[in-house]
């Protein structure tokens, strides 16, 4: 992903949107952020990934690639050198 401040925010994002069951403005309280950053995110979100986080029959793939990001440790270990 390609966004000021990196992946790490958007993922950030994505993991308490789902925490929260979707609901923007828990999620926006939890991150101590305005409802319309959150939406900014959600949005900027789909448009880099093709992936709607509100839309329940794609949820579950941004979900598990949310997951799978926080097990492997990415951002913040590169995972094309093994480090």
């Amino acid at each position: 992903m390609h966004s000021r401040g990196g992946a790490e925010p958007l993922l950030a994002t994505l993991d308490a949107y789902f925490a929260t069951g979707g609901v923007t403005t828990e999620t926006a309280r939890r991150l101590h952020l305005s409802v319309r950053a959150v939406t900014y995110r959600l949005n900027r979100i789909k448009t880099l990934t093709g992936y709607d986080p509100s839309d329940p029959a794609q949820r579950f793939t941004i979900n598990a690639a949310v997951l799978g990001a926080k097990l492997l440790g990415w951002p913040k270990h590169d995972l094309t050198t093994g480090d």
